[in-house]
């Protein structure tokens, strides 16, 4: 090797090292400030335990995944069903429940003896999820039942696919002829559940004479909602006009995931079942369209679920009043739709709001109240963005904004500012997603919101009384049980609305000068990891001021290596002879 380029190598081995020095020294000055923001290193999360609905199941587990992740918290959620939430949470047994029912439906065994407080964290639908192979072979996806139709099925009155009830509802010609001769095999929930009670509330509201025959002749209480399905004890005969449960022909299952596997299995031809519309998605199976009171045939996507519940009725303490939800006569409207809940602690003393026993003190610990207050400023807002494809809707700005005041009424829960669209990622929040409209809550006055049209209203089919079939999205490409959602909406999710071919542009320049400078820099990808590992164990003012600092790197440190290059090159020129040494 000669004299020149040793010298040359020496030059860029100073370089490389000083670049190394400057992000390390950008590292470890980021780190102070986030200890110093702090005042000393984050502690561990609590662990907090959580049980209760299936309904809003999947919905949870993923925001609890998330936020383990996020924000390293340390959140232990099982799901059961709505009421063993109630019941848990008011034995003390759990630090927050979940649940699509209040206490006052009177389904649980007692009541909370200390403050507790309703927050609503998504809104879902109570899907018909299917399985049926037509006469020519092929499985049928294009299903359309009604009120009646449903209330048949599973109360057994009717026993065939092909019974005339049903094949004079079908919007599809083919469908109708394709009905197989083949016997219904409903399956209920035989656990006490939300998607019960939801499901005899709608009967009751819109076909109470038939629904109530049918809790008479199971014995049951006659014209009230129930979490349990009216059934017969073992042993007892059925009376006359419900032929499905003279055969046994109706098969109970515990939790929405029991109830959704046994319908999605080969050998359970015939079955049908209710769960929320994220289980058909996950089981790749398709749902019935459910005919509203427009007479329009109507799948449970997000924004059908979002335009119904601009009918729904909320009280003062956030409970649901879904009669106008199941009577909405917009023709975009899925008539089975409602909000599910957590429910958690609250302390009058932190200001009016708590649902009950004002007068009591709360015991919740600031440690986990703090904790639980950051999830659920996640689940309201960036939480809320994965929900349409995963097969529920998000929430309206009015009740995220409910949510952080409950916040606030937490031992230990720092109430997040007002909820706005530079601060809070809900795409109906943000703007990324157009918002139907919001519900009514007793007691506040009414956000004014730009409904979208409503000939853009439910998809491409459900402006016209025909069968929808626009349905919410598995992933990032997905296909939902019925095909493809609209391709247009697909790329304004995937691209941003209005987003320019000059944007595009830009991002792939600053992305391209991202990994030039990843380049640059050998230990970045520690710089990336240390930052990602501060932030979930920071202060959001830690993060704040860890970002700041790697942001400054980001730009001076191109500037400060431009500057050394030039150096580096007049001396390698000097060296080899290429510039005169003046």
């Amino acid at each position: 090797m000669n004299i020149a380029s040793e010298k040359i190598g020496s030059f860029w081995r100073r370089s490389v090292a000083r670049s190394r020095v400057i992000v390390t020294l950008a590292l470890m000055l980021a780190s102070s400030m986030a200890l110093v923001s702090t005042g000393g290193p984050a502690a561990a999360s609590p662990q907090m335990n959580s049980t209760g609905s299936s309904f809003a199941g999947l919905a949870i587990q993923n925001w609890v995944g998330q936020a383990a992740t996020l924000y390293g918290l340390n959140i232990n959620w099982q799901v059961s069903n709505s009421v063993q939430g109630l019941d848990d949470f008011a034995q003390n047994q759990l630090d927050f429940a979940a649940s699509d029912i209040p206490y006052s439906s009177g389904q649980a065994s007692s009541n909370p003896n200390v403050p507790y407080q309703y927050l609503p964290d998504v809104a879902g639908a109570l899907a018909f999820m299917y399985n049926l192979t037509g006469n020519d072979g092929q499985q049928i996806r294009s299903l359309v039942l009604n009120t009646k139709a449903l209330e048949d099925i599973f109360s057994g009155r009717i026993e065939y696919w092909d019974d005339p009830e049903i094949q004079n509802i079908q919007t599809s010609a083919y469908v109708e002829a394709d009905l197989p001769h083949t016997k219904i095999l409903p399956v209920y929930r035989a656990d006490a559940s939300g998607e019960n009670y939801l499901f005899s509330d709608y009967l009751l509201h819109l076909d109470p004479t038939g629904f109530e025959a049918y809790q008479q002749a199971m014995n049951f209480e006659v014209g009230q909602p129930s979490a349990t399905w009216p059934t017969l004890p073992g042993g007892v005969q059925a009376p006359p006009g419900y032929p499905g449960w003279t055969d046994g022909n109706l098969q109970g299952e515990n939790g929405s995931d029991d109830a959704a596997n046994f319908v999605s299995t080969a050998s359970s031809h015939g079955a049908i079942t209710y769960v929320e519309t994220a289980y058909a998605i996950h089981h790749n199976m398709p749902v019935a369209s459910v005919v509203n009171a427009s007479g329009t045939a109507v799948q449970p996507t997000s924004e059908n679920v979002a335009v119904a519940l601009e009918k729904a009725v909320l009280n003062p303490d956030l409970t649901q009043n879904l009669a106008g939800v199941y009577s909405n006569s917009l023709s975009a409207t899925y008539p089975i739709s409602a909000y599910s809940y957590f429910v958690t602690p609250c302390s009058p003393v932190q200001g009016s709001g708590c649902a009950a026993n004002n007068s009591a003190s709360s015991t919740f610990p600031s440690q986990k109240g703090q904790a639980l207050g950051q999830f659920i400023q996640y689940v309201g807002c960036a939480g809320q963005a994965p929900m349409a494809a995963l097969g529920y809707s998000p929430l309206p700005p009015n009740l995220v904004q409910d949510d952080f005041d409950a916040i606030g009424r937490m031992n230990g829960g720092q109430e997040p500012p007002p909820v706005s669209s530079a601060t809070c990622k809900n795409p109906y929040v943000d703007g990324q997603t157009p918002l139907p409209g919001e519900p009514a809550v007793i007691g506040q006055t009414a956000t004014t919101t730009v409904p979208i049209s409503a000939t853009t209203r439910g998809g491409a089919a459900t402006n016209s009384g025909g069968s929808s079939s626009a349905f919410p999205k598995t992933g990032a490409t997905g296909n939902g049980p019925d095909g493809p959602a609209n391709a247009t909406v697909n790329a304004g999710a995937v691209s941003g609305p209005g987003q320019s071919s000059t944007s595009k542009a830009q991002a792939t320049k600053l992305a391209n000068r991202v990994r030039a400078i990843r380049a640059q820099f050998s230990n970045a990808d520690a710089l990336t990891g240390a930052a990602t590992h501060l932030l979930g164990t920071t202060s959001v003012g830690g993060a704040i001021a860890l970002w700041c600092i790697a942001l400054v790197v980001v730009l001076v440190a191109p500037a400060l290596g431009s500057r050394a290059w030039r150096r580096r090159r007049r001396q390698y020129r000097l060296v080899s002879g290429k510039e005169p040494v003046l």
